[in-house]
């Protein structure tokens, strides 16, 4: 108990520090960043082949995936030095389905899913010794493309993620270190197949958030307080739309942010929800105006610092951060395709702490690379 007390407060204090000395200087210019571009090993060259950024931790390990040349998805670990570690899951199908992962604490471990030959979906954590554990939630589907989905994991080891069960119904997990498997659904949540609930992040405190799909096929933003309270919600924008709140992570000061379709206009709007449940939505300049063209947010720091894509008028997408006071900064990574309604360009997929962006583009082949953006120091 006091070694998990002790690291719960190691970690809280030392993200709380980070934010307190080095907010000033993170969130500089993109032309006074330093942005490099990498590519895991065994990554192919070809269309839809390369490397891909997941998510990144407070040491600026990332996690992601590498497709290589016959399209076999492998999982990998770039550290901070630069050295990689590719690997797959036990069991894993490389070409049938994949080892993917979604997300890396701070202490290295990572979560994420794996196909077998069969193409079911099982959970998996990888620790830093390279020792890699699978697990299935109770109720989990075993037909093809049903499973056991990871999407979150926190310093203390609690996974988050959902499943989806032999009627292709979604639910939500929390499993804790023990293997103890816990199932969520908010009481709103739609039993039919597609419906459900989707967890996709936990805090170092417990609180779990993600959206779920109500029985009139509407999307919702959720959040699981430690002592099992659910909280349901949804932007104002989204309210009387035919789509709805679509993403939903959850920080460790309680704030959320999430996107979600707009009623009016169906364009995608980035949004954050503080602790006391008052909104903010926002979206980039650069965006389209046309049906799901909009801000799209892959990752949220300690900070409130977000991450994501824009996807403008011509269906490109383009690298975007939106620091804390609100200000949001479109870019793109040198090289990165160009090319009109081809969904494809850049994403920031994972910040952490100190500011330090992962992501992924495509170039002008269609492979993918990913990429860190470093703040100004």
């Amino acid at each position: 108990m006091s070694i998990h007390s002790n690291l719960k407060s190691r970690s809280r204090n030392r993200s709380i520090l980070a934010a307190i000395t080095l907010f000033a200087s993170l969130y500089a210019p993109i032309s006074a960043q330093k942005l490099v571009s990498f590519d895991a090993p065994g990554g192919g060259t070809g269309p839809y082949q390369g490397t891909e950024s997941a998510a990144i931790n407070i040491e600026g390990a990332i996690t992601g995936t590498v497709v290589d040349s016959s399209y076999g998805i492998h999982g990998f670990v770039r550290s901070p030095d630069g050295k990689f570690v590719n690997f797959d899951a036990p069991d894993a199908n490389p070409v049938v389905g994949c080892t993917c992962p979604n997300a890396i604490n701070d202490l290295g471990v990572v979560a994420g899913e794996y196909f077998d030959s069969n193409s079911v979906s099982h959970g998996f954590l990888r620790f830093p010794d390279g020792k890699i554990i699978s697990f299935d939630a109770p109720g989990a589907g075993t037909a093809a493309n049903q499973g056991t989905f990871p999407y979150g994991v926190n310093d203390f080891g609690l996974t988050a993620g959902y499943f989806n069960d032999a009627n292709n119904a979604s639910h939500s997990f929390l499993r804790s270190p023990d293997g103890k498997i816990t199932v969520i659904d908010p009481p709103d949540a739609g039993t039919a197949a597609y419906q459900g609930s989707y967890a996709v992040s936990v805090n170092n405190f417990g609180t779990l958030a993600g959206t779920f799909t109500d029985a009139n096929n509407l999307n919702h933003g959720f959040v699981r307080a430690p002592d099992g309270k659910i909280t349901t919600f949804d932007p104002p924008g989204a309210v009387g739309g035919t789509v709805g709140t679509l993403n939903a992570l959850v920080t460790d000061l309680g704030l959320i942010a999430g996107d979600y379709i707009d009623a009016n206009s169906s364009v995608s709007f980035g949004f954050e929800r503080t602790p006391s449940g008052k909104y903010i939505a926002y979206q980039a300049s650069e965006a389209g105006s046309a049906p799901f063209d909009g801000t799209w947010l892959d990752a949220v720091n300690i900070e409130g610092a977000t991450t994501g894509y824009v996807t403008d008028a011509n269906l490109e997408n383009h690298s975007f951060i939106r620091d804390p006071c609100g200000h949001i900064t479109v870019f793109d990574v040198p090289g990165q395709i160009a090319v009109p309604n081809s969904y494809l360009g850049s994403a920031g997929e994972g910040i952490n702490a100190s500011g330090v962006v992962a992501g992924r583009w495509h170039d002008a082949a269609y492979a993918a690379h990913g990429y860190i953006l470093y703040p100004r120091k």
